[in-house]
């Protein structure tokens, strides 16, 4: 599939946005995710009644175990607020969907990904993730024609 033109659009970086990407990119496992923080938190616990060390470290251990398990259960909410402290927050993005791939334009970012640096594409319930050596970039469907999801689809590998 070709692209005659390319796709210009632009979407808002506000809470709904970030909040749909954290969704659609992070992947929940449940009581799994409470592992290393169970493994800690048990450690400390093992270090207070049977360790012979100081009782400082088996607390500090112990507490470490329970840090984890918060942040592992306000994931979401920690990382909505870290990306709603950034510059970038209400801030509007120029989109470009062309041939030779995906161009990014806003106050504070300017960035290029070439289809031919894809090495996946995922199409979710609400958008489509871009994998590529550095990361992973989302591009909502809020914004995006049937067409160009389509076409889009077109470079999963």
């Amino acid at each position: 599939m070709k692209l005659s033109t390319p796709y210009h659009t632009s979407f808002v970086l506000d809470k709904a946005h970030f909040s749909e990407c954290f969704e659609q990119s992070v992947k929940i496992n449940g009581m799994k995710d409470y592992a290393k923080s169970a493994i800690v938190a048990l450690l400390g616990v093992v270090l207070i009644l049977w360790g012979d060390v100081n009782q400082y470290l088996a607390y500090f251990v112990l507490s470490l175990g329970a840090i984890e398990g918060l942040s592992v259960f306000y994931r979401k909410t920690w990382w909505l607020w870290r990306q709603m402290l950034s510059k970038a927050y209400e801030h509007n993005v120029e989109l470009e969907i062309s041939q030779e791939g995906v161009i990014t334009k806003s106050f504070h970012v300017n960035s290029e990904l070439k289809w031919c640096d894809v090495t996946q594409v995922i199409a979710t319930d609400s958008g489509i993730l871009l994998h590529h050596q550095r990361g992973v970039n989302y591009l909502s469907n809020s914004y995006l024609s049937d067409e160009i999801i389509e076409f889009i689809k077109t470079f999963a590998k």
